[in-house]
């Protein structure tokens, strides 16, 4: 086990202290658009090559691409590796992420590129599992005489680490079955945030910060005679949203929970769909990004102490300098949690302490998974991370308080509204509904609306916000 002695304040760390991330800064009115640049120069090789290739011939955008490899590499870990913080303080590398875009940036392909390479482990283990269940099948249908005398064959478990269409009960028991973890992969965040308690009166939503927090949990069920036992759930989320469902997904009262503040977002200022080129990505940077995939699994097997038969994750450590570095970051981050005491703000950017240890541990297993140190390279990686996250983090923020019904609606209806003028006339809003292709009865439903005009008498309106 390396030495970690080093702390603030000691001599010998000085010359370290210099690199000591500061935080951006979180006033909504101030988000410099340099700290909207995704900082995939972080990415060692295979990674960099596969995001930037991506950019180059798919048009996919770094953001995107990278947040997704960020979240397809922690699944593929799961559990076979953890950070030792200090102390008891240990973490898995468990993220919820979101990517968020206008309808044709380019959001889903991807989420599906990036976990491509293990949707097929998931599809050959998904063979096997036919197999077995076959066998499984041919066993329970013979007679007790025909039994005898042979093993008796065990119901096969189902290992899945891609989950996209589930019930919560499927849910908990790929989680119990796969002891590397599970990822829910959507296209469509906003349908999973909608669907999330309608299979139960219970509180999903809890759960789920469970899940994030690695923290052991135990499901009971009438359909199930024993509780199912989840000693140390890794769940990651990953999917796409819109700007306009923000307000509506994450309302104050949703808010309060701590769901919002665990978030990772990637939330780029100019993702727009573009038009295709006849630039090809290249096979090997597909077959290399795969390949590491393939190598980590393979290399990386979940190990169980064979007296207590719990998981025996790879412990890493910090280095000296890591160390050093983190200590200096989180006491920079500590000042700017302070200064937005008791708001949404402070509560997100508090988060952050716990995303940085998972950020460097990721970084780390990328560039070297063979070692057993976090490097002075991961840290600063995970610290420009960081830096973006947090500055998206804002953006969204910035959405969510200061919103308004406009902001809501879709396109048409927001560039209808955008098109009327402050004051107007049934027949002035048909006339340019009609330059715009709506219809008169589109018309007539929309500015009946209260909740975004006024009707100041017979025929005439006015618009009541922007």
């Amino acid at each position: 086990m390396p030495k970690n002695d080093l702390t603030p304040g000691n001599e010998q760390d000085k010359d370290n202290k210099k690199e000591a991330f500061i935080p951006p800064d979180t006033n909504l009115n101030k988000l410099a658009s340099d700290d909207l640049c995704f900082p995939v120069d972080v990415f060692p090789s295979p990674f960099y090559e596969f995001i930037t290739e991506c950019c180059n011939a798919l048009n996919f955008p770094i953001d995107y691409t990278g947040t997704a490899v960020l979240l397809a590499v922690a699944t593929i870990v799961g559990k076979s590796a953890k950070l030792k913080v200090k102390g008891s303080w240990y973490e898995f590398p468990a993220f919820f992420s979101a990517i968020i875009g206008n309808p044709g940036a380019n959001k889903s392909h991807p989420l599906d590129k990036s976990f491509e390479p293990i949707i097929n482990i998931d599809r050959l283990i998904n063979e096997k599992n036919k197999a077995e269940n076959f066998e499984y099948e041919q066993y329970l249908a013979l007679s007790k005489k025909d039994k005898k005398g042979i093993p008796p064959v065990e119901k096969p478990k189902v290992v899945k680490s891609i989950l996209h269409n589930f019930t919560p009960e499927i849910l908990h028991q790929r989680l119990a079955d796969n002891k590397r973890g599970c990822a829910i992969v959507s296209e469509e965040l906003a349908t999973f945030f909608e669907n999330m308690n309608n299979y139960s009166k219970g509180d999903q939503i809890s759960t789920y910060l469970s899940f994030w927090s690695n923290k052991g949990t135990s499901i009971d069920r009438v359909s199930m005679p024993v509780p199912l036992f989840l000693p140390d759930p890794f769940l990651n989320i990953i999917g796409s949203l819109q700007p306009r469902v923000l307000p509506k997904l994450f309302t104050p009262g949703k808010s309060d929970n701590g769901f919002l503040q665990r978030f990772l977002f990637a939330f780029p200022d100019n993702a727009e769909k573009k038009p295709i080129n006849d630039n090809e990505i290249a096979d090997e940077v597909i077959i290399n990004y795969g390949q590491w995939i393939d190598d980590y699994q393979k290399s990386n097997p979940i190990e169980f102490d064979l007296e207590t038969e719990k998981q025996k994750p790879k412990i890493y450590y910090w280095s000296g300098e890591a160390k050093t570095f983190f200590y200096n970051w989180q006491a920079a981050n500590t000042i700017a949690v302070n200064e937005n005491a008791d708001t949404l703000k402070g509560e997100m950017i508090n988060k952050y302490d716990v995303h940085f240890t998972r950020l460097s541990l990721i970084l780390q297993l990328m560039d070297n998974y063979k070692a057993n140190e976090i490097s002075i390279k991961a840290v600063q990686g995970a610290a420009k991370l960081c830096t973006y996250f947090i500055s998206c983090a804002m953006k969204v923020l910035n959405i969510l308080e200061n919103d308004s019904p406009v902001n809501q609606l879709p396109k048409n209806k927001k560039d209808f509204f955008n098109s009327l003028p402050e004051n107007f006339t049934t027949a002035q809003a048909n006339d340019i509904g009609a330059s715009m292709e709506l219809n008169s009865k589109f018309v007539y439903r929309f500015i009946s609306d209260k909740k975004l005009f006024t009707q100041l008498a017979q025929g005439r309106y006015a618009k009541k916000s922007k």
